[in-house]
C-alpha cells in the first residue's frame, strides 16, 4: 500500500472513530462535538470562516514581509562583519528560546489597541530563526566557490551575493522562512486569542474564543481545523517553491 494511501486511511479512520465516539455520547456534547455537526457549521458559516482566516493571513503576511527584510539586512551584515556577528549571535541566543507571545502585554503598552501588537508579536517570533538560518546558510558556503566569485564579479559584492552566494545559501534561507513561517502562524493565532478582536474585526484565533465565550464547540472545532488546513496548505507551498528553486538545481536532495 502507497504512503499517501496510507495517509488517508489514517485520517479517514480518525474521523470515523470520533464521529462514532461522539453519536454515542461518551463525552458530553459540549465538550466533545461530532466531526458532522463540526463540518456542517463550517458549511453553514464558510464566509465567516474566510473572513477570519483572510484577516490573520493579512497580518501573517505583513510580520513575514518586514521580518524577511529585516533578516536577509542583518544576517547579510553579520557575514562582511564579524563583531556586529558576534553581537548579533549573543542577541539570538537570548531572545530566540523566548516565546514570542510573552512580549504581547509589552507590545499592548508601546502600541496600544490595535493590528500593531499582534504584527510585533508575530514579527519577532519570526526574526530570529530566520536570521540564524540565513547566517549559518551564508557562513557554510565553499570558499573556494566564493573566491572564483569574487574574481567574477571583479570583486564587486552585489554580483557576488546575487549570483554566488544568495544561490549557495538558498536551502538554509528556504528552511528558515519554513521555521519563521510555523512560528509566526502559531504567535498571529496566539496573540488573537490572547488579545481578541481588533476594532470590529478578529481573525481565526478570535474566532475559536468567541465561540468558546457563546459555548459552540462545533464552532471551535471547525475553526481549528482551519487551521490545520492553512497550515497543511502552507508547507504543501513552501515545499513546491523549494522543489522548483533548489532540488531541481541540485542545490538540495
Amino acid at each position: 500500500m502507497k504512503s499517501k494511501h496510507i495517509k488517508a486511511l489514517t485520517i479517514a479512520s480518525a474521523i470515523t472513530t470520533w464521529e462514532v465516539i461522539g453519536r454515542a455520547r461518551v463525552f458530553p456534547p459540549l465538550i466533545f462535538p461530532t466531526a458532522s455537526g463540526s463540518l456542517m457549521w463550517g458549511i453553514t458559516n464558510w464566509m465567516r470562516l474566510l473572513e477570519a482566516c483572510a484577516y490573520t493571513f493579512k497580518l501573517l503576511t505583513i510580520a513575514l514581509f518586514l521580518s524577511t527584510i529585516t533578516s536577509l539586512a542583518i544576517g547579510t551584515l553579520a557575514i562582511m562583519n564579524n563583531n556586529f556577528r558576534s553581537s548579533l549571535e549573543a542577541l539570538m541566543a537570548i531572545f530566540n528560546p523566548l516565546p514570542s507571545i510573552s512580549l504581547l502585554p509589552f507590545a499592548l503598552l508601546w502600541f496600544g489597541f490595535g493590528e500593531k501588537p499582534i504584527i510585533f508579536v508575530t514579527y519577532f517570533g519570526a526574526i530570529w530563526p530566520f536570521t540564524y538560518n540565513i547566517i549559518n546558510g551564508l557562513a557554510t558556503i565553499d570558499k573556494s566557490l566564493v573566491e572564483a566569485g569574487v574574481m567574477f564579479s571583479c570583486g564587486r559584492r552585489v554580483p557576488l551575493f546575487r549570483y554566488i552566494m544568495f544561490p549557495l545559501a538558498l536551502p538554509n534561507i528556504i528552511t528558515g522562512f519554513r521555521s519563521a513561517f510555523g512560528i509566526s502562524w502559531r504567535s498571529v493565532v496566539a496573540a488573537e486569542l490572547v488579545f481578541g478582536a481588533v476594532g470590529m474585526k478578529g481573525g481565526i484565533g478570535w474566532l475559536i474564543y468567541a465561540c468558546r465565550f457563546s459555548l459552540n464547540p462545533e464552532g471551535m472545532v471547525a475553526s481549528i481545523f482551519c487551521l490545520s488546513i492553512i497550515g497543511l496548505t502552507s508547507e504543501t507551498i513552501i515545499d513546491h517553491i523549494e522543489k522548483i528553486t533548489v532540488r531541481d538545481k541540485g542545490l538540495k536532495k
